[in-house]
């Protein structure tokens, strides 16, 4: 029993001096004075968009399309009781059929008048009265076919069509609900055209090189569509008081099957650095913080880890911007638990 007590603290010390034995991963400080990159997260929206609303009163009879529905330009969205206006409309053509009847006895009887008169055998006021009713018949005439046109108008309003070719997005109401003048009914987008939407902050909008091409990724896209590659886009000249940000529409290729208004995306612009500017870069799994502190483990001339605080910058992917604290060359740990407990 003391044997084999013995034998195994003597495996368990070897095993204990080999961890503490195994070197640290490592990485040297780099620097680099050429051009770095941001990324930010934006989302995906249709260039063009489109609530569809009624501009009439009644009650929705026909709804003719759902949710995903491809459409093209003109094509029946919805369809508002049309009886009342239709009823409206044919009285207004009989009034002006009337009105139009009027207007020839006037124009007939005008007529007599004036050779009439050219043969003296009515007076003037006869005249003059003859050429007043067929002025008013005239004017009547043209108010009545003004009228039946706007009847005509009214009866078209309700069939709501699609102004354009583009995709249902969204559908709002049911048959059988009342539409009211600037009540939303459909939601279509085309889509064709997509842009993704990123806010930038504006102390770094500067720096965006201007004629960089901007690394987009779609992360639900499929792969042939996953990662794109942008020169276009537009910088809104306003600013977000609260977010201090500035919006940059990304135009995306045309076309596209996989990607559609609402999904998430991250956008990476190429920056300029500042001349003559040198710019150190660690991991930024090497970095450890404890409350105010932020520190890296650097190895010393005997290649052990000592704690030493630094002042960070910007963070681009998986490696941080270095300010202060340390020097080009300089080894670090990667993984500071190991390094605070290396013997």
């Amino acid at each position: 029993m003391i044997k084999s007590s013995a034998w195994k603290f003597v495996l368990l010390l070897g095993l204990s001096t080999l961890a503490n034995a195994s070197p640290l991963v490592t990485t040297k400080v780099s620097q680099t004075n050429g051009e770095s990159t941001t990324t930010v997260e934006g989302v995906v929206e249709a260039v063009k968009t489109s609530l569809i609303s009624s501009q009439v009163t009644g009650s929705i009879t026909a709804i003719p399309v759902k949710v995903g529905d491809y459409v093209k330009a003109g094509q029946l969205l919805a369809r508002v009781d049309a009886r009342m206006a239709t009823q409206q409309a044919l009285s207004n053509q009989a009034q002006t059929s009337a009105a139009q009847a009027q207007l020839d006895a006037a124009s007939k009887e005008y007529e007599r008048k004036r050779h009439l008169f050219e043969k003296q055998y009515i007076s003037q006021a006869a005249l003059d009265h003859a050429e007043s009713d067929y002025k008013t018949a005239v004017a009547q005439t043209k108010s009545q076919l003004a009228q039946a046109g706007i009847a005509g108008v009214q009866s078209g309003l309700h069939s709501i069509n699609a102004p354009y070719a583009g995709m249902v997005a969204e559908v709002l109401v049911e048959v059988g609900d009342m539409a009211l003048p600037g009540q939303p009914l459909v939601r279509i987008y085309d889509a064709s055209e997509l842009r993704v939407v990123v806010n930038v902050p504006q102390s770094q909008l500067a720096l965006i090189k201007q004629q960089g091409t901007v690394k987009v990724i779609v992360g639900a896209a499929k792969m042939a569509e996953n990662t794109l590659n942008i020169t276009q886009y537009t910088v809104l000249p306003t600013v977000d008081p609260i977010s201090n940000t500035v919006k940059l529409r990304l135009a995306l290729p045309k076309n596209l099957k996989t990607i559609a208004p609402g999904m998430f995306a991250r956008a990476t612009f190429t920056l300029n650095a500042a001349e003559g500017k040198i710019q150190l870069y660690i991991p930024l799994k090497a970095v450890i913080k404890r409350s105010e502190l932020v520190a890296v483990y650097v190895l010393d001339a005997h290649g052990r880890p000592q704690l030493r605080q630094v002042k960070l910058g910007r963070v681009q992917g998986d490696s941080v911007e270095v300010f202060a604290g340390l020097q080009i060359g300089e080894t670090l740990a990667e993984d500071p638990i190991a390094a605070a407990n290396f013997k």
